[in-house]
């Protein structure tokens, strides 16, 4: 096939116009400090970088959860820490009142039972913000109350909150429990019996009060079966913080693995790519000049021709 003049003419135009739109995207990519602003730009690239920010919105979900959780856990913590004391005192106090004492002794040991309840029944009430850290998934309605008879009456529900931690495909799905119910907490057995803690807690003050030496003297036992009781409640809670921190170790090891693939495939090699764009102004201006005296060619002319 013969190539005629207006031929060369043409494809020396179409090579600078690709040499110009090489310039323009290396001035831009020094201007952003990114080297991927659309798909064309590499589209291999793009689809892998694509598929890292969406990892990394699904690691900043499960970091959410995992935060939310340990907060949440922390104040069960605590609140069970001092309930544990409580149930200690109470059992220390049984102890005191299984001997011999005054009217007025034991009036007064009543009186730090029942002190204790209401400490108890305040810890039951623990919130975590506005939400009832015992009501289950009923975290509005008030977990616990109790009559002047002793009756407990728990408000809330036996569910979990759950919250996604990680995309471990086992039973839970990569899901947390994050609560421990009322039931869980307060509920205890002692002697073949199932037993409330704030409700044992009320009938030894009345025991105390009434003289009822043998009621006080089983307390003793039982508060030791309640105690034994939260604290084995605050080992699970320990070991779901240990969970919960080892998850958030490996989320920040793979994000931060990750930011490092994501950075290597968008930000851009500043002084490398300097480097490049001299190289092709220097290309692009030398093609100008070999243009103009060929084909009677200057800037202004070809600039004119593309506009």
């Amino acid at each position: 096939m013969r190539i005629t003049l207006n031929m060369q003419n043409n494809n020396t135009l179409v090579s600078l116009n690709d040499q110009q739109e090489q310039i323009t995207q290396l001035s831009q990519q020094i201007a952003s400090g990114q080297k991927l602003s659309a798909p064309s730009d590499d589209p291999s690239s793009w689809a892998q970088a694509m598929n890292v920010t969406q990892s990394q919105r699904e690691y900043n979900s499960f970091t959410s959860g995992i935060s939310f959780a340990t907060d949440w856990d922390q104040a069960t913590e605590s609140a069970l820490s001092q309930l544990s004391d409580l149930v200690s005192q109470a059992k220390q106090l049984a102890i005191s009142a299984s001997s011999g004492n005054t009217a007025s002794q034991s009036a007064a040991l009543s009186n730090e039972v029942n002190g204790i309840l209401q400490q108890a029944l305040s810890m039951a009430n623990s919130q975590y913000g506005d939400q009832y850290i015992f009501s289950g998934t009923k975290t509005s309605a008030l977990p616990f109350s109790i009559d002047s008879s002793g009756t407990v009456t728990y408000n809330g529900n036996d569910s979990y909150i759950q919250v996604k931690t990680s995309t471990s495909s086992v039973a839970n799905g990569g899901s947390t429990a994050v609560n421990l119910t009322g039931d869980d907490v307060f509920t205890f057995s002692s002697g073949g019996s199932t037993l409330n803690v704030l409700h044992e807690i009320w009938s030894l003050g009345q025991a105390i009060k009434n003289g009822d030496s043998a009621t006080v003297s089983s307390s003793i036992t039982t508060m030791n079966d309640a105690f034994n009781h939260i604290n084995d409640e605050l080992t699970t809670v320990g070991c779901t913080l240990s969970n919960l921190s080892n998850q958030q170790s490996a989320i920040t090891a793979f994000t931060t693995t990750e930011q490092s693939t994501l950075s290597n495939l968008q930000d851009v090699d500043i002084a490398s790519t300097t480097t490049k764009l001299t190289q092709a102004q220097t290309a692009f201006e030398a093609a100008l000049k070999v243009t103009s005296s060929l084909a009677g060619l200057n800037l202004a002319t070809y600039l004119s021709s593309t506009g």
